[in-house]
């Protein structure tokens, strides 16, 4: 399942962000999420994956204004039976404001295949299905965007604002991450393989930048990078080590956007580094890939609590003045 809800209001430059021309919108959206542990050894210049296999998700969506509700399923028909199956919980919201980036995951993937650099289009043999392999992963990604008057992160990624001129920004934040992974399969010999769980947290910048080649065409990309310290828990023997590690979060967009019609494809993913040895490293990465139709239209008859600047309060509890004069003291 994949859910978002987004609100953003806030003062822009208009030489470079405007408003949908029409408010509302309709969208229907494709995606592929994968979690997946990797190991790349320096000597042989191999890499070794563990990878989910969930099937493909169908979402709808609603919007309006510079706002937008969805809601994605996957069904089991949609996912290659030959490489296992992932029993999963999987939630994502994914905030786009005019001045903050917000990132939550909540990721617990049960069943993995194994494939190395070679074998990567190869149906796994039985030996390589780990239906017991389990990876845990929670956390949160936050951003400021420094020049958040021009450059807008919601139209490359959510869609709810137009860029009409190119424009980027720098982009400093922090996160916070869980990840545990039990039942971990044997990789090589030269891997000390245990069962563990790690505490990630730490600072992050990077620079994205919304490119503007035709009026209605964005191209659209974003990369971070971040320093973590990690508590490492041995869950065998309960031995902890503290390590630096590094983060990657990058996202990416392309398409076509008009006024009646927009349709676009992204990519999101999310690498949180748990070993950097002289032999090898380990990293755990999540990503997403999405292709998006969205038709924009007028309504006949505007629905009132879905504009802009709607008196939500006043509408539920009464406006203020109204409570004043009907609750007059006598002496």
């Amino acid at each position: 399942m994949f859910f978002s809800v987004v609100t953003v209001y806030a003062q822009v430059d208009s030489i470079y962000i405007r408003e949908h021309t029409k408010a509302y919108g309709a969208k229907v959206y494709f995606g592929n999420d994968i979690l997946a542990l990797d190991y790349d050894f320096e000597d042989s210049k191999q890499k070794q994956t563990f990878q989910s296999n969930k099937p493909a998700t169908i979402g709808m969506g609603f919007l309006w204004g510079s706002s937008s509700f969805s809601f994605s399923y996957g069904f089991s028909f949609m996912r290659d039976k030959d490489r296992g199956k992932t029993k999963y919980t999987d939630f994502q919201y994914h905030y786009y404001g005019d001045k903050y980036l917000v990132d939550l995951y909540y990721k617990r993937n049960r069943g993995f295949y194994s494939y190395n650099s070679d074998s990567k289009t190869e149906i796994p043999t039985a030996d390589h299905i780990y239906p017991n392999f389990n990876i845990h992963m929670y956390g949160v990604l936050f951003q400021y965007v420094s020049n958040n008057k021009r450059y807008s992160l919601g139209a490359a990624y959510d869609f709810n604002k137009v860029q009409i001129k190119s424009a980027g920004s720098l982009l400093v934040g922090g996160s916070v991450f869980y990840s545990s992974l039990h039942n971990i399969p044997i990789v090589s010999d030269d891997v000390d393989n245990f069962d563990k769980r790690t505490y990630h947290f730490g600072p992050n910048i990077g620079y994205g930048y919304n490119w503007v080649p035709y009026k209605k065409m964005l191209v659209a990309g974003a990369f971070t990078l971040g320093v973590n310290g990690a508590i490492e828990e041995n869950l065998l023997t309960r031995n902890t080590t503290f390590l630096i590690n590094p983060a990657i979060n990058a996202r990416f967009s392309i398409g076509y956007i008009g006024e009646e019609w927009i349709i676009t494809g992204s990519a999101l993913a999310n690498g949180l580094y748990l070993n950097m040895k002289e032999d090898y490293q380990s990293s755990l990465l999540t990503s997403n890939f999405s292709f998006t139709i969205i038709k924009r239209f007028n309504l006949k008859k505007e629905i009132s609590f879905l504009k802009k600047g709607y008196d939500w309060q006043g509408k539920l509890f009464g406006k203020k003045k109204d409570i004043d004069e009907s609750t007059i003291i006598e002496n």
